[in-house]
């Protein structure tokens, strides 16, 4: 009966993360201290960002239903105006951090983003409102750890 509990809760709080956002724009949102990025496609879709202020930033992916990035065991990039950020949530080293500095600021101004997968999927993002969803990374706004605490 637990594992029933425990399933059905997971699949509907994975759910509420895929439904997170409006198709084809960049949103934002705050909860239980974690800011959310979401670049939606559609629920199929779309690049989630995580960032508080105890964790590192994680980031999913997932493309034609199936999801790349932090947690999911396989790695994705991010192509940003031609510039390819390599699993750009591999923050904890100076390399890393130095590399999601730069991918942030980047997305800022994109006017292309798309994700390539570890399998050779890729994935063309949204553009329209990543300048005003994503904060600025030297304002108090922006609290993307690159390490845990």
């Amino acid at each position: 009966m637990n594992k029933l509990i425990i399933t059905s809760t997971a699949l509907l709080l994975c759910g509420n993360v895929l439904a997170y956002g409006e198709a084809g724009r960049w949103s934002s949102g705050w909860g239980q201290g974690t800011s959310e990025y979401t670049a939606v496609v559609n629920q199929q879709n779309n690049l989630y960002i995580a960032c508080n202020d105890t964790r590192k930033v994680s980031m999913t992916a997932t493309v034609q239903g199936k999801e790349y990035g932090s947690y999911a065991g396989q790695a994705f990039s991010i192509i940003v105006d031609g510039s390819q950020y390599d699993a750009p949530y591999e923050t904890e080293s100076r390399v890393g951090e130095n590399n999601f500095f730069d991918m942030w600021g980047k997305l800022r101004k994109a006017k292309s983003i798309r994700i390539l997968t570890a399998d050779g999927k890729q994935l063309a993002l949204p553009t329209k409102e990543v300048a005003s969803v994503l904060p600025a990374t030297n304002t108090p706004e922006f609290d993307c750890l690159m390490w845990d605490q």
